[in-house]
């Protein structure tokens, strides 16, 4: 893959991402990557962070990379002094294209099915020692204004939790379903690979898990986790599908960010 992405490099040093985005302030850059080297900076601070926090298996690989990282916008956060990127998310939008991350893991038949422009926001990663409020809101700041750009009715997709208890997972899903944070529309469910097997239910011992504050940003903007989690093995996590309906936003978010 890296040679591929040479090859890229190659033809031509910029990429025309489908929303042009950039926003600043005075330590950061917010953008939609639209030049090659940013595109393998990004795809290797993946690789660096998921390996390291994941546990992930050592397979010599450069690059965190899969088939929708060619049809997505990267948005990506930039300090301005030293221009490194330090915050990644990957945004696929059903105006460009039906094939989603998310897919692979969940049924979302009804839902893609459903009027409306749906976001998918994936592969978030920000580098350990920027991950502090104000980055978290720059990074709302640009979904919020990609979100704008698209039309886009739904924002979507998948939130890792650091557990693979499938105990555990119904102690979440019981603590949503309290704060009525938790639903069962569109028949939402972990495609059969991602399921528990009945071996893995009846091993697994309950954790003490703390949702990620990813998680609880979007719960606190009004989105809903649906249906039960897909069990991410190679990730060693679990994975809850989260959707925003952006009429619902909450209120205090729209002022923030929109």
């Amino acid at each position: 893959m890296q040679t591929q992405l040479n090859k890229s490099a190659s033809r031509s040093r910029g990429i025309d991402p489908f929303v042009k985005l950039e926003i600043k302030n005075a330590r950061y850059c917010i953008k939609t990557v639209d030049q090659i080297y940013e595109l393998e900076k990004v795809l290797s601070l993946r690789q660096k962070i998921f390996a390291s926090e994941y546990q992930l298996a050592d397979l010599g690989m450069a690059f965190d990379i899969d088939r929708h990282d060619f049809k997505c916008d990267h948005l990506i956060i930039k300090e301005n002094e030293s221009d490194q990127i330090i915050g990644t998310y990957r945004l696929l939008c059903s105006s460009f294209t039906q094939d989603f991350y998310s897919a692979n893991e969940f049924h979302l038949d009804e839902f893609l099915s459903a009027p409306g422009v749906k976001l998918e926001l994936g592969r978030a990663c920000i580098d350990p020692e920027h991950r502090k409020g104000s980055v978290l809101s720059l990074l709302w700041r640009g979904i919020v204004q990609y979100a704008l750009e698209t039309k886009a009715d739904y924002l979507f997709g998948c939130s890792s939790v650091k557990t693979e208890s499938y105990l555990s997972s119904q102690n979440i899903n019981e603590a949503l379903r309290r704060e009525n944070k938790w639903s069962l529309n569109w028949n939402i469910g972990p495609t059969e690979p991602f399921q528990f097997t009945p071996e893995e239910r009846a091993s697994t011992q309950m954790e003490s898990v703390e949702l990620p504050s990813l998680l609880k940003s979007y719960l606190g903007a009004g989105a809903q986790v649906y249906g039960e989690p897909a069990y991410d093995r190679e990730f060693h996590c679990l994975d809850y599908l989260t959707i925003l309906k952006l009429a619902e936003l909450k209120s205090s978010f729209e002022k923030r960010y929109g």
